[in-house]
């Protein structure tokens, strides 16, 4: 697939100059659409019809071990959040794309600053961007080929593949189904009601049975009965049909499988406990009641479209899938505080150095302290502003239960929404009430907030990103952070990766900037290197803080997941 478009694209460059020549005239009254522009934008409209479909293809090709068996995500939740999750991925999949292959202008210009300094090879690469001749084309052709190979490509230091694991984290796979497994083998407790209907209608099957240890064969199969006789009216029905009928789950096998066993259980019970056939009863017992109890966790999550509906149903079943109400994030507000001034001081001396550095002024730090101030300042009001406004509203969630039964990828949608919209809020009402900037004297505070919302995917995605990681380290159904030596090096790339992808999804706006007074020491260049070099630090000092500077709490004592025996 990614040959054929490779080659079709390698085409449609090659054609490039030869339309170029015969469309010589249009091209002077519509400069527009010259043949280049035209082929660049093919390019870009094949790779995305491709990148949706290799997206929704690796979103469910990843086979998550479940019971010690292979299991399509589809069936570890909802369909509703599986859809959700899939199409969260195939935005992020195709922006990245476009980014890559459309919108890669801004790296060029911001590689321009530093022209002088680049060797003669990129400095020829940048000229050929600049005209985006057949030569150039053909590399981000190709580009555009490796980014979709890697959609292809299951490995576990491909970063594409490592946002949809983390997106189906945020949809509670597998975490979910792991711990319901867990439940059901560890801690079933089959109620009263089943447990009659069971020994009055199952020849074999006594009320002890359900009452030995958890490690015996008569309650492992007193527990599978039951779950097989809870499962079959649902089969029955026909509502689920293609759930049962999925070839993962082996329904049919596994009632054959069920019928053998019940056979042997049968004739053990009637010759006595010396049958050397005990041993290979046990494993098979076993297994049947892992492979049921598989099924059974999935049918839950599967059926039930809300954590509310899904833990009523669990807690019908006889397990607790409940999940703990979350630590107070508002207490650690102060840590982000910390983290954010002290990143736009570092951002702004260091990159003023920087550019001063390159561009030969020498190092003039006289006025930095006074604009330093400022951009901390003004770098509250947006990214401070909009961070204590998810952790009120994290707050507030929590306070009344909301946030219990929603899924972490629909909390983190609202989460990127209300920050996108109370970060320019806050640097509106800065700059409107406090700030002196001429071009919006005389402007109305709406007029400056609409103006400021193109600043609001900054502040919204740090905000996705420290939501996350604090979450891991809050709830009690995400997986902790490993805090250990070993993920030292991983973290840090997390944090820099993190960083240099949110610059390169601000540069448009960073790259427009303009001094309004510009002077000796401070023009619309260097503030646009600043303004970038800042949002890098801003980024980065705020994944550090995410990373490394929470730790989870004590865990106060859950339901119990260890062998009990019933007297």
């Amino acid at each position: 697939m990614v040959r054929a478009l490779l080659s079709g694209i390698s085409l449609l460059v090659a054609c490039a100059p030869a339309l170029a020549q015969q469309g010589e005239p249009a091209a002077d009254m519509l400069p527009s659409l010259s043949a280049p522009w035209l082929a660049h934008l093919a390019i870009t409209l094949i790779g995305m019809m491709f990148a949706v479909r290799l997206a929704l293809e690796a979103f469910a090709r990843r086979s998550v071990s479940l019971a010690d068996i292979p299991t399509v995500p589809r069936y570890l939740t909802s369909p509703q959040q599986y859809r959700l999750g899939s199409w969260m991925f195939v935005i992020f999949a195709c922006g990245f794309f476009l980014l890559l292959v459309y919108e890669h202008r801004q790296v060029v210009e911001v590689a321009a600053v530093f022209q002088k300094e680049l060797p003669q090879i990129i400095h020829d690469w940048l000229e050929a961007a600049r005209g985006e001749s057949p030569s150039y084309l053909l590399i981000i052709a190709g580009i555009g080929a490796i980014y979709l190979y890697l959609l292809t490509r299951e490995a576990q230091w491909n970063v594409l593949l490592m946002m949809r694991n983390t997106i189906q984290s945020w949809i509670s796979i597998p975490d979910l189904a792991r711990k319901i497994v867990a439940q059901i083998q560890l801690s079933l407790h089959v109620p009263p009601a089943a447990i009659a209907e069971l020994v009055g209608g199952s020849a074999g099957l006594s009320e002890q049975d359900f009452r030995k240890d958890r490690n015996t064969p008569d309650r492992q199969w007193a527990e599978t009965c039951y779950m097989k006789w809870w499962l079959t009216p649902r089969q029955e029905a026909g509502e689920d049909a293609t759930f049962f009928a999925d070839e993962s789950f082996g329904f049919e096998k596994l009632l054959r499988d069920f019928d053998e066993t019940s056979l042997v259980m049968r004739s053990w019970r009637s010759t006595g406990a010396t049958d050397p056939a005990i041993i290979q009863l046990a494993r098979g017992v076993k297994e049947l009641h892992k492979n049921f109890s598989r099924l059974v966790a999935c049918y839950l999550i599967y059926r039930n479209a809300s954590r509310e509906e899904l833990c009523a149903e669990a807690r019908d079943f006889g397990v607790d899938v409940t999940v703990p109400p979350p630590e107070n994030p508002l207490r650690y507000w102060i840590v982000y505080v910390i983290a954010l001034i002290a990143s736009v001081y570092v951002g702004v001396y260091a990159s003023a150095i920087v550019y001063d550095w390159f561009s030969g002024q020498g190092v003039n730090i006289g006025d930095y302290p006074d604009r330093a101030l400022a951009w901390a300042m003004y770098s509250f009001a947006n990214y401070g502003v909009a961070i204590i406004a998810i952790l009120l509203l994290r707050f507030v969630a929590r306070s009344l239960g909301n946030g219990l039964h929603q899924s972490h990828l629909i909390m983190y949608c609202w989460t990127f929404m209300v920050a996108f919209v109370a970060g320019p809020f806050g640097l509106a009402v800065a700059v409107h009430y406090f700030g002196s900037v001429p071009r919006f004297a005389g402007w109305s505070l709406l007029q400056v907030f609409y103006e400021m919302l193109k600043s609001g995917l900054a502040p919204a995605l740090v905000a996705v990103y420290i939501s996350y990681y604090l979450d891991r380290q809050t709830a009690r159904d995400l997986p902790d952070i490993d805090h250990s030596r070993a993920t030292f090096g991983w973290r840090l790339l997390n944090c820099f990766g993190f960083a240099a992808v949110s610059v390169f999804l601000l540069l448009p706006p960073l790259l427009s900037l303009k001094v309004e007074q510009p002077d000796a020491n401070w023009d619309s260049a260097k503030l646009r290197f600043i303004a970038t070099g800042t949002t890098f630090c801003v980024a980065l000092g705020l994944a550090l803080a995410a990373q490394f500077a929470l730790r989870k709490g004590t865990q106060t004592a859950g339901p119990v997941l260890t062998p009990q025996v019933n007297a």
